[in-house]
């Protein structure tokens, strides 16, 4: 039997987006800008309408939710099933249809949702005495074929390839993400006031407002500006100078001992292909292109051999269908290719 507490009926991340709302909008400096946001954010799916009217219902009852967590769990749920029963919205809703209706829910799918909500009230409840800065540290991921896109409260957008993970973190004076894994595409919103700093493995990312592309792969992390211009660091090694990087051009960094970053031109389009489900490869060692796939497939590929790791592969590719680069590596001299139900194999004939 399927477990009706499935990821349509709740999704964790937007919950944890309707959170971040709330706290901003509570405690948060908005100014018109950031109101617009919102609203766009709350008309986007009535599912985000939901999360914030869940979110907003227990919030209600302070002497719940304090900042010494002394409300329970058991305590938040008793309180939100008695009280959001259905909650109409005002004005023009993004559904013909819109309400919140808990009591349609079987009992056990109520305590888990709501016992996750409950949790992340209490922790914007001990933000509000810690501060507004302290809170905002959020996590978004995707897994193998999957993409997204997330909008941040002051008007960011990342763009999240496959197999992609990253965390968030806003504070007064700056404005901060490290990308764990992965890739993200990064249209970052001006605030003079507030840099917006990208951290990927040994590599540092800052700007002011701009759009770039951070790839960080097995054995390097490449920067891509799309947009402006970003200043790129290598963390921690203090004899590796920043270099100022423009639109149209690209630093590539290995993992390891990094002894200059150097700034080159790039093919943007190549570059940021994946954006809509396409691989660009110009001259890229196949090692690289079997990575890449690996990254928006289940079905994983496997170099056999070593000796073919540089062989450089050109094309354009789909990047959910593999099919048309196996066949053209099936049509390269001294190269086999095995298929399985569980992988595909690259080896050398010789």
């Amino acid at each position: 039997m399927s477990d009706p507490f499935s990821k349509t009926d709740f999704n964790s991340q937007i919950y944890e987006e309707a959170s971040n709302w709330f706290v901003e909008m509570r405690v948060g400096d908005v100014d018109a800008v950031g109101r617009r946001r919102f609203d766009a954010w709350i008309r986007k799916s009535p599912e985000h309408l939901r999360a914030y009217l869940e979110v907003s219902e227990i919030w209600d009852d302070a002497s719940l939710v304090d900042a010494t967590r002394s409300g329970s769990s058991d305590q938040l749920i008793a309180k939100a099933r008695a009280g959001a029963e259905i909650v109409p919205f005002e004005g023009t809703p993004p559904k013909p249809t819109l309400a919140l209706e808990m009591t349609r829910l079987q009992p056990g799918v109520v305590r888990r949702r709501w016992a996750a909500v409950a949790a992340g009230i209490m922790a914007a409840a001990l933000a509000s005495v810690l501060g507004y800065q302290h809170f905002h540290r959020v996590e978004y991921s995707t897994g193998i074929g999957e993409r997204c896109a997330v909008t941040l409260a002051d008007g960011t957008r990342i763009d999240l390839n496959s197999r992609t993970r990253l965390s968030v973190h806003f504070t007064g004076k700056q404005r901060e993400v490290e990308l764990l894994e992965g890739q993200a595409l990064f249209t970052v919103a001006k605030d003079p006031q507030r840099p917006f700093l990208v951290q990927s493995g040994n590599l540092s990312v800052q700007v002011v407002g701009t759009a770039f592309d951070v790839d960080q792969r097995d054995h390097s992390t490449a920067v891509t500006v799309v947009d402006g211009r970003v200043a790129v660091s290598s963390a921690g090694v203090d004899s590796v100078a920043p270099v100022l990087v423009d639109a149209g051009e690209q630093v590539i960094a290995p993992v390891h001992a990094v002894k200059r970053l150097r700034a080159a031109p790039v093919n943007i389009s190549a570059a940021t292909a994946w954006t809509h489900g396409e691989l660009v490869f110009e001259g890229s060692r196949l090692a690289d292109v079997i990575q890449e796939f690996n990254r928006h497939n289940e079905r994983q590929i496997v170099l056999g051999d070593r000796v073919l790791s540089d062989m450089l592969i050109s094309g354009v590719y789909a990047s959910t269908k593999p099919d048309l680069f196996l066949r053209f590596m099936r049509a390269q001299p001294h190269v086999l290719v095995a298929e399985s139900p569980d992988g595909i194999v690259i080896t050398s004939s010789n």
